[in-house]
């Protein structure tokens, strides 16, 4: 039984982005032990950016041993490289170990400037722990209505072919929404040549920031290619330039990288440099923080959209959680597992009905790591204790 200024209590009666925060607060003193897993699990297919090449999906995954027995989990979803953002899977090891989960057991979490993913991944495990032992699911605790999120798939490949190959495969899957990958060079007769194979299909593209001020023309002459949005061509801190751009295109541009935060929004919307946001809630330091920015968004009259960090369970359903909120408009870049990994940590995300991924069904994030597929992808593994 709750009173009247019990946390999980006042998160029933918060908007989605207070109760995040609320139910998150779970008490250290409760929690007997952290582990953190390192993993690596092959993906099917190499995922090819402009930042670089993920042929293997390493990750950190956070349990937090409660004292009763359950277990939250969370996934540090850093990639492996610090080419994307400054966070790699190596510095999110150490962060993690080092720094942020004594800080946690301390009381001290959020004192730690930087690493967003590794925090995120702390904050989801205690929110995880906390709604498990209320019996409660994820979405169900944010207040989303939906039990499934309509999809696209994201495509990459060295040449046209290849990539007119996997982005026709993932229309024929039922994808909501094609997204290729492209970059200076790669560009303009991809996506001409996939937009000629579907004609029909909402098609986006993704620079990952790999173009400069001097292929503004090169941009602009893909507003022929009828865009849904041109996701994050220039540099994360270019919002000048993104302003610039955006003043020309009639496609919205859509940021990314640039979108770290609700003050980093709030900045490149007064620019007018964003006609569109990818929130990914591991990006931006935690699903509250996520659930802002697309309110923000909304109340500015530009869509929002929950991207993919080439997640593995935990941070897949996680980020579905949100993504099921009525703010996001978009169709998520989260495809079911089997898009990706052969055999998941955990038991797979699916597809739901046409073009939608669904929600587990389980209690908090809705997914629990294996323990033989667990020890058989891990690398590395420590305990920490108060």
């Amino acid at each position: 039984m709750t009173g009247p200024d019990d946390p999980a209590d006042r998160a029933d009666r918060a908007d989605p982005a207070d109760r995040a925060g609320a139910a998150a607060a779970a008490d250290p003193a409760t929690v007997d032990r952290v582990e953190l897993w390192r993993v690596r699990v092959p993906l099917r297919r190499a995922h090819v950016a402009a930042h670089g090449t993920e042929t293997v999906r390493e990750v950190v995954l956070v349990a937090l041993h409660g004292t009763d027995g359950i277990v939250g989990w969370g996934e540090c979803d850093a990639l492996s490289t610090p080419g994307y953002t400054a966070e790699w899977t190596g510095g999110a090891w150490l962060v993690l170990r080092d720094v942020l989960v004594p800080a946690w057991f301390a009381g001290r979490a959020g004192t730690v400037r930087g690493h967003p993913m590794a925090a995120t991944a702390v904050g989801v495990a205690a929110l995880d722990l906390a709604l498990r032992r209320r019996g409660i699911r994820l979405a169900e605790a944010l207040g989303a209505a939906r039990h499934e999120v309509p999809s696209g798939r994201v495509v990459s490949g060295a040449d046209v072919d290849e990539v007119v190959a996997a982005a026709v495969s993932a229309a024929e899957a039922g994808a909501a929404l094609v997204k290729v990958k492209i970059h200076p060079d790669h560009d303009r007769a991809v996506l001409g040549a996939v937009r000629s194979a579907l004609p029909e299909v909402a098609l986006a593209a993704d620079a990952n920031g790999s173009y400069g001020s001097s292929d503004t023309d090169v941009l602009v002459a893909l507003d022929e290619v009828d865009l849904t949005y041109l996701e994050q061509p220039f540099a994360p801190d270019d919002l000048v330039g993104h302003a610039r751009l955006a003043g020309r295109l009639h496609t919205p541009v859509a940021l990314d990288e640039s979108a770290t935060s609700r003050g980093a929004l709030e900045a490149a919307l007064a620019l007018g440099a964003c006609g569109a946001v990818n929130v990914k809630p591991a990006r931006v330091g935690g699903l509250a923080v996520a659930i802002s920015m697309a309110e923000l968004a909304a109340d500015a009259g530009i869509p929002a959209f929950v991207g993919g960090m080439l997640e593995l369970g935990v941070g897949r359903a996680a980020a579905l959680a949100v993504a099921a909120l009525g703010q996001f408009t978009l169709p998520t870049d989260l495809g079911p597992s089997a898009a990706y990994v052969e055999d998941d940590i955990t038991d797979p995300v699916i597809a739901g009905s046409a073009g939608c991924v669904a929600l587990p069904a389980g209690h908090g994030v809705g997914v629990t790591p294996r323990a033989e597929r667990l020890a058989a992808c891990a690398v590395d593994h420590v305990g920490l204790r108060p």
